[in-house]
C-alpha cells in the first residue's frame, strides 16, 4: 500500500525523484471527505487543472506517490496536466557564470578627449546638420519672418541653455537686461534677445508634413532615435561587473497633453514618464517617454506575456546591439516591472535580472506570508526555489518585509548590516542575504540620473510640449558626457565639466579684451579645455598694450596681439608654446 502524504511532502518529494533522474511518477488525489463541490474553485481548468489553480479541498486532501512500472501506457501518466510552477528549497546556482569570459562589444576610447570633444560625441556635426535642416523647413512651412540660423548661433543657443542650468535668472529675458544687478554680458554679447528668442521659436527636429499620426512624440522621435544609438555606441562597460536597472523618471511639465501623468508621492508629480535603462553610475543607455495604452512602443505580445511595465522592460532590451546583449548582463528592476514570466523570458536570452516581486505576481510559492513575517524579528528570512526555471526567492525582513527574486544573486546571508532598535535603544546587527546586498549596490541608477540632471537642470522654458523633454534628453546627454570624462579623470566634477563647454562655446564669438589683463595666472584665466584643443586659436591686434600671458615662459613683453579664443595677450613668439600641452 503506497503511503500517504500531504500536499507539500508530495512536492518535494517530486523534486527529489526529478533530480534523482529515476522513473517518472503517478499521482493521485484523494477525493475530499467533506460535501462540497471539489471544482468550485477550478474555474474553465476544472478538466483537469494545474497545482496553481486546484481548490482548498483538493490541496489539503491526503496524496500518494505511485512509481510507475515498466511497459505501462503513455496515457496514464498523461493524466494530470503539468504544473507552471515547482517549487522547492535548493538554491540554483547563477547561470552567468558560463558566459564571464566572454568577449565585450567595442567600446569608444575617451581617455585622452576634452569635455568639449565627449559633449561633441552625442551632440556632433550630424545633430547640428539635422536640427538646421528641420529649422529651415520649418520656417519655409510657416512662411516665417526669421533668418535662417547658422551652426555657430545654433551651438551658442545650446551653450546658453546649459549656462542657465547653473546661472539662475527670475526669466530668460534678465540675461539681457540693462539693470546692474540682472545685467548677464557673458551673453549679451554674444547674441542679442530679440535673435535668441526667433531661433527658439523656430528649433524643429521632425517634418510637420510627415508626421505619425499615431505616434504623440513624432516631434522629437528623429532626435529620440539619434541620442538613443549613440548613448549605446559610448556606453562603457565596467570590466568588473555588468549590472543595468530599469526604472522610471519623471519630466517636470505643467501643461496640457494627453501623455502628462500623475504620480502621487514622487519628487516631481506632474509630467512625462520614460521608462529607462541606467547603468548604476547613472549612464543612460536607452529610454522611451510613455504614452498610455495606445503608444506606438507598446508591444500587445509583450504585454500579453509580461504586463505592461514588464514589457517596458523587455522593450528596451530588444534595443540595445546583440554583442552588448551577449556581455552577460544583469537586469535590476523594483515590484512595478518584476514577474516570473519576464524572468524566464530573460534566463532564455542569456540575460540574468533581479528585482523585488509583488505577492500577487508570486503564483502560489510556498514563502512565508507578510503578516507572519511581520511578527518576525529583524533579519528572519523565508527562501524558495522555482526549480522548473531556476529562480531563487527569498523574503527579508528589516524595518519592513521585502520579497526579491533573482535567476542569478544568492539567498545565503553574505553580511551583516547596522539598523537602529527603537525597543534596545542602540544600532544592532543584521543579518542581510546576498540577493538584497546585490540589490541595493546595483539598483538606483536612473534615480542618480534624476539628481545628476535635476542639479543644473535648464532653467530656460517654452510653451511648447516638446520643449521640457528636448531639455531633458540635452541634460542626460551632459551627464552622460561627464560619466564618460570622469572615468579618465576622477576628480572632475559636474559644475567644472559645464562650464568648461559653456565657456568654450561661448568664447568663439567673443572679441578679445582690451588693456592691460589681471595679475591672475593665465592657468586660472583659461580653462584647459579652451587653452590646449588646438582649434580656432588666432593671433589678433590689441588696441592697447599689454603684458604677456605666457607666465610659464616668464615673458615680461606688453605685445600688441592677442589670441582671438583665449582672450589673453600673446606675443607672436609666445603664441605656440602657450598652446602646448
Amino acid at each position: 500500500m503506497p503511503k500517504k502524504r500531504r500536499f507539500g511532502k508530495l512536492i518535494d518529494l517530486l523534486d527529489e525523484v526529478d533530480e534523482s533522474g529515476e522513473s517518472p511518477a503517478t499521482v493521485f488525489l484523494c477525493p475530499p471527505n467533506v460535501r462540497e463541490d471539489s471544482d468550485a474553485d477550478s474555474g474553465d481548468e476544472d478538466g483537469g487543472g494545474t497545482i496553481d489553480n486546484l481548490n482548498r479541498n483538493l490541496l489539503q486532501a491526503d496524496a500518494e506517490l505511485v512509481g510507475q512500472e515498466d511497459g505501462s501506457d503513455d496515457e496514464a501518466a498523461e493524466s494530470v496536466a503539468p504544473t507552471s510552477h515547482r517549487w522547492g528549497k535548493r538554491e540554483v546556482a547563477s547561470f552567468l557564470k558560463e558566459r564571464e569570459e566572454a568577449c565585450p562589444y567595442p567600446q569608444v576610447n575617451f581617455s585622452n578627449k576634452t569635455p568639449v570633444e565627449v559633449l561633441s560625441f552625442f551632440l556632433d556635426d550630424e545633430f547640428y546638420a539635422q536640427l538646421l535642416q528641420e529649422t529651415r523647413r520649418y520656417i519655409q512651412w510657416r512662411g516665417k519672418n526669421v533668418q535662417e540660423p547658422s551652426i555657430a548661433e545654433l551651438k551658442a543657443v545650446m551653450a546658453i541653455l546649459y549656462f542657465s542650468g547653473y546661472h539662475n535668472v527670475p526669466n530668460r529675458r534678465a540675461f539681457w537686461s540693462t539693470d546692474p544687478d540682472l545685467h548677464v554680458e557673458f551673453v549679451s554679447r554674444i547674441i542679442s534677445r530679440n535673435r535668441f528668442d526667433d531661433i527658439l521659436s523656430v528649433l524643429h527636429f521632425a517634418d510637420n508634413q510627415r508626421l505619425d499620426p499615431s505616434d504623440k512624440m513624432a516631434k522629437l522621435r528623429p532626435l529620440f532615435n539619434s541620442m538613443q544609438d549613440k548613448f549605446l555606441r559610448a556606453f562603457q562597460r565596467s570590466p568588473s561587473s555588468t549590472e543595468l536597472d530599469v526604472d522610471e523618471s519623471m519630466i517636470p511639465y505643467y501643461g496640457r497633453h494627453g501623455c502628462k501623468q500623475f504620480l502621487r508621492g514622487k519628487p516631481i508629480r506632474f509630467g512625462f514618464k520614460a521608462w529607462c535603462l541606467n547603468s548604476p553610475d547613472g549612464y543612460l543607455l536607452t529610454f522611451e517617454v510613455y504614452q498610455g495604452a495606445s503608444g506606438t512602443a507598446q508591444r500587445p505580445d509583450y504585454e500579453a506575456a509580461f504586463g505592461k511595465c514588464g514589457s517596458a522592460v523587455k522593450i528596451l532590451i530588444d534595443r540595445m546591439p546583440k554583442e552588448m546583449r551577449m556581455d552577460a548582463l544583469h537586469i535590476f528592476t523594483d515590484n512595478l516591472f518584476t514577474s516570473l514570466p519576464l524572468m524566464m523570458a530573460l534566463k532564455e536570452e542569456g540575460i540574468g535580472h533581479t528585482g523585488t516581486i509583488r505577492q500577487n505576481r508570486l503564483r502560489g510559492c510556498p514563502l512565508s506570508s507578510v503578516a507572519a513575517m511581520k511578527k518576525a524579528p529583524r533579519g528572519d528570512t523565508s527562501v524558495a526555489v522555482e526549480t522548473k526555471q531556476g529562480i531563487n526567492l527569498v523574503r527579508w525582513k528589516d524595518n519592513s518585509v521585502v520579497t526579491v527574486a533573482s535567476t542569478v544573486s544568492s539567498s545565503r546571508t553574505v553580511a551583516e548590516v547596522q539598523r537602529w532598535s527603537r525597543r534596545e535603544k542602540k544600532r544592532i546587527k543584521v543579518a542581510q542575504p546576498q540577493m538584497i546586498q546585490d540589490y541595493n549596490c546595483a539598483m538606483g541608477g536612473t534615480d542618480r540620473m534624476d539628481q545628476n540632471i535635476g542639479a543644473y537642470r535648464i532653467a530656460i522654458r517654452q510653451k511648447k510640449f516638446w520643449w521640457c523633454i528636448f531639455c531633458w534628453l540635452l541634460g542626460a546627454a551632459m551627464q552622460n558626457a561627464w560619466l564618460l570624462y570622469r572615468q579618465h579623470h576622477p576628480g572632475e566634477n559636474q559644475i567644472n565639466f559645464i562650464r568648461a563647454i559653456v565657456r568654450y562655446h561661448l568664447a568663439e564669438t567673443t572679441k578679445p579684451p582690451s588693456g592691460r589683463p589681471s595679475s591672475a595666472s593665465s592657468q586660472h584665466r583659461v580653462p584647459a579645455s579652451i587653452r590646449y584643443d588646438g582649434i580656432n586659436h588666432l593671433v589678433v591686434p590689441l588696441a592697447k598694450q599689454g603684458t604677456c600671458a605666457n607666465k610659464e615662459g616668464k615673458c615680461k613683453s606688453h605685445p600688441k596681439t592677442a589670441c582671438r579664443k583665449c582672450q589673453v595677450p600673446l606675443c607672436v613668439a609666445c603664441f605656440v608654446p602657450f598652446h602646448a600641452t
